[in-house]
């Protein structure tokens, strides 16, 4: 294993993983925001983000490429163009960077809105070229697979980015009105839990479609990757039922205490689904027997 198979590939594929997880979580956000700065605070990262969506896209295809050709640098520039015009994997770099541009041009506009079709169909062609190169796209880019794991990446996508978007608008939170700060908590805890059954269901799919036919799975890799990324959903899903159901109330009673507690669960919320992330996109680069 070299070491763009081995490390970059699945570290430029976290970066995208994240960035795309903090626009999407811009996106789902956006309704549970009332004040100014809060909405000032959105739209700068939304822009953020999307920056580092494209720097991660141009990396991500530099690695890719690397692995794919095995090429040194003085010949990466034709590879490249190898890769893009010959390859399914350079399709879905081209659709993923139609999708970057949509998203740019939606996000620096004067008139821009979060919500409007531009940005939101950017996202959903952003999620659609990840999963189609990943393990999903071995069935074909038209395939159920694909639209299965779709929904997989946009479902952790949303899970990940509204409690880390979150955690980052709320350094401020104890000054906020009591409604202001009541709707915000339950619209990201309304989010999360409806991403985790998704992820849930989706990712009970994509296991049977990789793991099914396997003799062996434990003799790989991929399956202890996975049960490692398993199990750090499990901490993020007690996590989130520790916010729901017993710093929330106290939110809303109008406590400082229930809005730091929830924040201080939500701060161990983000970092744990960063590791999912960080999981899920080794998982992507690893083959599954």
């Amino acid at each position: 294993m070299n070491l763009a198979t081995g490390w970059m590939q699945p570290l430029f594929a976290g970066w995208l993983d994240m960035a795309l997880a903090a626009a999407v979580g811009v996106a789902v956000l956006q309704a549970g925001v009332s004040s100014t700065t809060a909405a000032v605070r959105l739209a700068g990262i939304a822009r953020l983000a999307c920056v580092l969506l494209g720097i991660g896209l141009a990396a991500y295809l530099c690695a890719g490429t690397v692995a794919m050709t095995e090429t040194g640098i003085a010949d990466l520039p034709a590879a490249l163009w190898l890769v893009l015009t010959q390859s399914h994997f350079g399709a879905m770099i081209w659709l993923a960077l139609t999708a970057w541009i949509m998203l740019m041009m939606s996000t620096f506009s004067s008139a821009w809105q979060i919500r409007n079709s531009w940005f939101v169909t950017g996202l959903l062609g952003f999620a659609l070229a990840r999963a189609a190169t990943g393990h999903a796209a071995d069935q074909g880019f038209a395939s159920l697979s694909v639209l299965i794991h779709t929904a997989h990446v946009l479902a952790a996508a949303a899970w990940a980015g509204s409690v880390g978007i979150c955690v980052l608008l709320t350094s401020d939170w104890s000054a906020w009105p009591p409604p202001q700060r009541s709707a915000l908590a339950h619209r990201v805890s309304k989010i999360a839990t409806l991403a985790l059954l998704l992820v849930f269901g989706s990712g009970l799919l994509n296991v049977a479609r990789t793991l099914g036919h396997a003799s062996n799975p434990w003799a790989s890799a991929y399956a202890w990757i996975l049960l490692a990324k398993l199990c750090a959903v499990g901490i993020a899903a007690g996590l989130g039922a520790r916010n729901r159901w017993y710093w929330l109330a106290r939110l809303d009673r109008d406590q400082v205490a229930g809005a730091n507690g929830f924040r201080l669960v939500l701060l161990v919320e983000a970092v744990v689904l960063l590791l999912v992330l960080a999981l899920a996109a080794k998982l992507g680069t690893t083959m599954p027997v």
